[in-house]
């Protein structure tokens, strides 16, 4: 059996390559289209994010604990995310579309917004089998899966650069590497599994509480993540957009280190006894930190040359944005540790209080001071906002540390 070293390492050069994909998409929208188009693009994007986060009702989280126990439940569950993922995501499309519309005039025609119809449902649903695949502890398969999509997403970004680069054709290619994500998924998961065709209700019902109070934590933290786009769209303009987009892309890459440790740590802690779990959770805290620490720093130095020389001088507002944002990574680093330690033992209600405190810290923040913070004053709250939950969490888990060791 391989050591969880190996797995760890392997399934981080995995999501570096997806990450390297991810970026040449970013660089060849940013290049063709310009702040204005690209900003246009990534709003489009993070539209049907939002949607599948708010559709995801948690499942994902709560079918990686269910499947990590008994991994004879996949089928069922298999069936059951396949019907949320098409009805609910459908649902949150149009109601990301209502939004659009009611939040200062629509951005989306009609092509726009099929393409959100159908990009919404697609995301969702990978996102509800690449988890099932880690549950059952195959990180090979999920490695495989997320460079399909990267790769995918890139090469059908450069045809659309080569024969026809606008925007319109670049979000329909996006559409189009999602689906077919999607679709590879289901058939890695579904080979040599009789899948029923109804949804189970009571195994629904099983996961529910589990899933509702994964679901508002990931959700909020999602939103915090995204929520300055939002405001930029409200009071700002799409090469506002445009900058943070290209930003964010750089801040959501360096989180590739704790989102892999925690996508694997999750399942592990879950299958661990008391002891054990609470020696891996300090000794990945300690570590983790220590790295991403180191990581900031050198990404403090080195941003301003790398974003401009990659993506040019039209974005060098972007810099300060990344300054003051990578406080925030770092505090969502250590976040991540610490929920992963606390959703293996339950769940407590302190977690999601962490995240709705902390959303409504930044969501407040953002809307008072906007005038007076201006774009970068946003990421600055985002961090501090960051720190919040970082702090409330680390707390939290270290008193539940002590108690269980009673």
């Amino acid at each position: 059996m391989r050591s969880l070293k190996y797995t760890y390492a392997e399934m981080l050069a995995a999501r570096v390559l997806a990450v390297l994909g991810s970026f040449g998409v970013t660089i060849l929208t940013a290049r063709m289209l310009g702040p204005v188009d690209r900003g246009r693009y990534y709003y489009i994007i993070t539209l049907a994010a939002v949607g599948m986060q708010f559709a995801s009702f948690g499942i994902h989280a709560s079918n990686t604990y269910l499947v990590a126990r008994t991994p004879s439940l996949l089928p069922q569950i298999m069936t059951n995310t396949a019907w949320i993922a098409l009805i609910g995501g459908a649902i949150a499309a149009v109601g990301a579309m209502i939004f659009d519309a009611v939040s200062g005039g629509s951005s989306l025609d009609t092509v726009l917004a099929l393409v959100l119809i159908v990009l919404t449902p697609s995301t969702l649903l990978f996102l509800y089998l690449t988890n099932l695949v880690v549950a059952l502890n195959r990180p090979s398969a999920y490695n495989c899966l997320i460079i399909f999509g990267s790769l995918a997403s890139a090469v059908l970004a450069a045809i659309v650069a080569l024969v026809s680069p606008n925007l319109v054709a670049f979000v329909l290619a996006a559409v189009v590497a999602s689906v077919a994500s999607s679709l590879l998924a289901w058939i890695v998961l579904a080979k040599g599994v009789r899948l029923p065709r109804l949804f189970d209700v009571a195994l629904f019902r099983s996961g529910v509480n589990y899933a509702l109070k994964a679901h508002i934590s990931i959700l909020l933290g999602f939103l915090m993540s995204r929520m300055s786009i939002f405001i930029l769209r409200q009071f700002g303009g799409f090469n506002d957009v445009g900058y943070w987009s290209i930003a964010t892309q750089i801040t959501d890459a360096m989180l590739i280190l704790p989102s892999t440790v925690g996508l694997l740590l999750f399942p592990s802690l879950v299958r661990a006894d008391r002891l054990d779990r609470d020696r891996e959770f300090r000794t990945t805290l300690v570590q983790l930190s220590a790295l991403m620490a180191l990581f900031c720093l050198v990404t403090a130095v080195l941003i301003r040359p790398v974003l401009l020389l990659v993506f040019g001088t039209a974005y060098e507002p972007a810099v300060a944005i990344v300054y003051a944002l990578l406080p925030g990574v770092f505090c969502l680093a250590v976040t991540s540790v610490a929920s992963q330690f606390l959703s293996a033992e339950g769940y407590p209600l302190s977690q999601v209080l962490a995240w709705i405190v902390g959303a409504g810290l930044q969501a407040i923040l953002s809307i008072v001071l906007f005038d007076k913070i201006g774009m970068v004053g946003l990421a600055w709250v985002q961090s501090a906002s960051a720190a919040a939950v970082c702090v409330w969490l680390l707390i939290s888990s270290q008193k539940y540390v002590r108690h269980k060791s009673v």
